[in-house]
């Protein structure tokens, strides 16, 4: 049990989380601020801040994921898709029911107080990010505990 968290696939699966966030992170203010330069509505800006989250994650993600299986030549088509399989819909989930909320209404909320859409948006990135890791954590904990499973 305690394996999962002193191996190195406990590291590199974070090293694919902080990735894909770093994705997001250059995604969702890009998308934000290009939205902001058409448009004056704060849910508009908000929204299109998800919508990059979204896109730069996952292209991030799985830049990431398919370098670290060929590192370590545990790479095939069927151990990713089953990689995909077990991670995309929790991943998904967490996303939709903690993530993108969090962006969403915190950036709305700090637009409003003070106008300042990236630093807005940053700030609520980072706040989602940490609940979107530690729910994926405690999942990837469950899943070897329950099936064995690693990710």
């Amino acid at each position: 049990m305690a394996g999962i968290f002193q191996d190195r696939s406990f590291i590199d699966f974070n090293k694919e989380l902080f990735f894909a966030e770093v994705g997001a992170t250059l995604g969702t203010p890009l998308f934000a601020f290009l939205v902001s330069r058409f448009s004056h509505n704060v849910s508009t800006i908000s929204a299109s801040a998800v919508l990059g989250g979204i896109f730069g994650s996952a292209v991030l993600w799985i830049v990431t994921r398919v370098y670290d299986k060929n590192k370590t030549r545990r790479y095939s088509v069927k151990n990713f898709a089953n990689d995909v399989l077990y991670f995309t819909p929790v991943a998904f989930l967490v996303s939709v029911l903690f993530y993108y909320p969090t962006i969403f209404f915190l950036s709305r909320h700090f637009i409003r107080l003070d106008h300042r859409v990236f630093t807005s948006v940053v700030f609520s990135q980072l706040i989602a990010f940490c609940l979107f890791v530690t729910f994926m954590n405690i999942y990837r904990y469950l899943l070897y505990t329950k099936t064995g499973k690693e990710l």
